[in-house]
């Protein structure tokens, strides 16, 4: 097969997959407004203030998966090449996977953690309480991605 060809082919699958993962995108956002205002309209009175909250960040979690799945696979599949620096310039750091991939999924374990403690024993403490499990929970997973960066460097 001529170079020609090859390139074309490589174009045409490039624009093939920009086009379903920008409708997925669209799709997506729009129906995650579409499930707010529904829950909010019909069934957010029945719950407390921090269950709501549980389940916003839940439903946000799950769009946010599915843009990242989208949207990763297209940077895998056609990854962009990194320009040259120029004379007298540092060049980027790379991050390692492993500091990447923990610092990825302790916010994930995070923001977990975040919608059992609001959607389950939120409601049988003040809000200072609360506060304060919030806080700690965001120092230990600074604390977790600190200690990871020390050591992946």
């Amino acid at each position: 097969m001529p170079i020609k060809e090859a390139v074309t082919m490589r174009l045409d699958n490039r624009e093939g997959g920009l086009m379903w993962r920008a409708v997925l995108s669209i799709v997506a956002v729009f129906g995650w407004l579409v499930f707010l205002v529904l829950w909010l309209f019909f069934l957010a009175s029945g719950f407390l203030l921090a269950q709501n909250l549980a389940v916003f960040i839940l439903s946000l979690l799950i769009v946010v998966a599915l843009l990242l799945v989208t949207w990763v696979t297209w940077t895998l599949r056609f990854p962009r090449p990194v320009p040259p620096q120029g004379p007298g310039y540092m060049p980027y750091p790379v991050r390692s996977r492993i500091r990447s991939g923990i610092g990825g999924l302790s916010a994930i374990a995070w923001l977990t953690f975040l919608v059992i403690w609001l959607f389950f024993y939120a409601g049988d403490f003040t809000f200072y309480e609360n506060l304060g499990i919030f806080l700690a929970s965001v120092l230990v997973v600074a604390g977790v991605n600190w200690t990871i960066s020390m050591f992946t460097h």
